[in-house]
């Protein structure tokens, strides 16, 4: 079970150093994060029961390491991470491009993109740029 476990575990670490940084959530709540602390838990399940606290509270069973189960996640991810559904079931041009708003989804990219470098005199700047329209 210990070679099988690392091998999972490889796979684990491959995929959160190859998946993208997601710009629209917090630090806090961000895939590499979440899956860190997931990993830490299979590797010592036996500190989570010494973790209980003392108001009497039951500890939550630890469930044992499941390989297939574990290696199928794994699989989905990297389904993900190479696009096969994207290639697979490609979106429409006209769902990427609505004709209403062509560049709306560039723009989005832009934006997110020069948020976090902006100051706060530009945030408040671009607030009243489009709460208020001239032409």
């Amino acid at each position: 079970m210990a070679a099988s476990n690392s091998v999972v575990l490889k796979h684990w670490a491959r995929i959160m150093k190859q998946w993208p940084v997601d710009r629209v959530r917090p630090a806090h709540v961000h895939f590499q994060k979440v899956m860190q602390s997931r990993l830490q838990k299979l590797q010592s399940p036996s500190t989570a029961a010494n973790n209980v606290k003392s108001n009497d509270a039951q500890a939550i069973p630890v469930q044992p390491f499941n390989e297939q189960k574990e290696m199928r996640q794994v699989n989905a991810l990297y389904a993900l991470l190479e696009n096969r559904f994207e290639n697979e079931y490609p979106i429409p041009q006209q769902v990427r491009r609505p004709r209403s708003n062509v560049s709306h989804f560039d723009d989005m990219i832009k934006e997110l993109d020069e948020a976090p470098g902006r100051s706060w005199f530009t945030n408040v700047w671009n607030r009243l740029k489009g709460s208020v329209r001239l032409t």
